[in-house]
């Protein structure tokens, strides 16, 4: 058996995927939220701010850094990102947000 250490996330360089990354971290807010109102002492609300402050970071950087051709285009990636995300578990979700979150600077920020 052979044991290789795990490779660093590889990070992202393309906006494009900054912006589904954005989708990733509204998507987990918004499902943490709804999993907060089922169980309000599992600690679903805490994860649900966490994301959504990453997800405000993103928009942050989006607004000091794109035009307005390239907000829309944001936007149209945004929603079809988030639209495909919607139908996956809480889980599923965090896992995709949190490999994001690795791949990205702290703060979250577009390339």
């Amino acid at each position: 058996m052979s044991l290789t250490a795990a490779q660093p996330a590889e990070r992202i360089t393309d906006w494009r995927d900054a912006v589904r990354c954005l989708a990733a971290f509204e998507t987990a807010a918004s499902k943490s939220f709804a999993a907060h109102v089922q169980d309000t002492s599992a600690g679903h609300d805490d994860q649900a701010v966490q994301y959504d402050d990453l997800a405000m970071s993103l928009i942050g950087s989006m607004g000091e850094r794109f035009d307005f051709a390239r907000m829309e285009q944001a936007e149209t990636i945004r929603a079809r990102e988030a639209q495909a995300l919607e139908p996956l578990s809480l889980e599923q979700v965090r896992a995709r947000a949190d490999d994001c979150r690795a791949r990205l600077p702290d703060p979250p920020a577009i390339p």
